[in-house]
């Protein structure tokens, strides 16, 4: 069951049910994968069930082991990046394409302060991230800016881009530290959601809904989902300009703050139009998901703006 403020009981739970799922379809198929495991294990199971048995043991995975650490491009991977290009609406502008990359040491410098700064800022969402993110893979091109795939379940993909410094003033570590806990909080939600939906049948008759993030109509599930995301990104930079206030020089104070706090705005604006439009089809909801909505009201009520 999903809670909006993080909840590391309970993602371990989840994350245990979508590991008993992928090994139950394995085992009835007859497949040995006893090696595999986190990403490789549910692509696996995933290459079962769409009868691409080829592709069942096909990649190395080349992450480093801990958990929230950087990945090397691997096939069952390179098939994610694949899936979402292909997803993508009719009409986006794919220039430059979406690849899977290695990460230079710099890079993983800016992980490891990205990671440092949610420590610091909020380490409850940091246990969480390292309960249900096992792998961060870095994508580059323009076509994709980051994603999910529950076929790879435990592996996010962020562009390198977030890496580094936003033209309005964003540090790379905090740009990146937002996209581990967007990308994180989809990873949370596609696990909670196996046991305790969010939307009732009644969901799969509704036309798609403008959204925040996406220029094209989407499903009450994506919207349901970025209601979530957008409400824990807000908490973050609410968290981050806390810590700016408390902690920061005045000469950094001066550069950093108005860029925080615009990102915080413009967040929870996004999170209360999701929520609005969420609460316009609430027979839609599960008694759980309403419940979700409930807590995404309860943590915006500081950042209202």
């Amino acid at each position: 069951m999903l809670r909006v403020a993080p909840d590391a009981q309970a993602a371990r739970r989840d994350e245990e049910a979508v590991r008993r799922v992928a090994e139950g379809v394995l085992a009835a198929a007859g497949v040995r994968a006893a090696a595999a495991a986190g990403p490789a294990l549910v692509a696996a199971a995933f290459a079962v069930q769409t009868a691409n048995l080829p592709n069942v043991t096909a990649g190395t995975d080349t992450a480093t082991g801990e958990p929230l650490g950087p990945v090397g491009p691997a096939p069952h991977l390179a098939r994610s990046v694949e899936r979402a290009l292909a997803a993508r609406p009719r009409g986006a502008d794919l220039t430059g394409g979406s690849r899977l990359v290695g990460w230079e040491r710099a890079e993983r410098a800016v992980l490891d302060d990205s990671r440092d700064r949610l420590a610091a800022a909020w380490p409850e969402m940091l246990t969480e991230l390292r309960i249900c993110v096992a792998q961060v893979a870095l994508l580059e091109g323009r076509a994709i800016d980051g994603f999910t795939d529950f076929a790879t379940h435990g592996a996010v993909y962020v562009n390198r881009a977030r890496l580094g410094a936003s033209p309005r003033g964003l540090p790379g570590p905090v740009r990146f530290a937002e996209a581990l806990v967007h990308e994180g909080t989809h990873t949370r939600c596609n696990a909670a959601q196996l046991s305790s939906p969010f939307l009732t049948s009644a969901a799969d008759g509704v036309d798609p809904v403008r959204t925040p993030l996406r220029a094209d109509p989407r499903p009450l599930a994506g919207l349901f989902q970025q209601a979530v995301v957008l409400t824990r990104c807000t908490e973050l930079y609410r968290r981050l300009l806390d810590a700016e206030r408390t902690t920061a020089t005045p000469a950094e104070h001066t550069t950093a703050t108005p860029a925080l706090a615009a990102r915080r705005d413009r967040l929870s604006s996004d999170a209360r139009q999701a929520i609005g439009t969420l609460r316009q089809h609430g027979g839609s909801l599960t008694a759980h998901g309403l419940a979700v909505l409930g807590e995404c009201d309860d943590l915006l009520r500081p950042t209202a703006v």
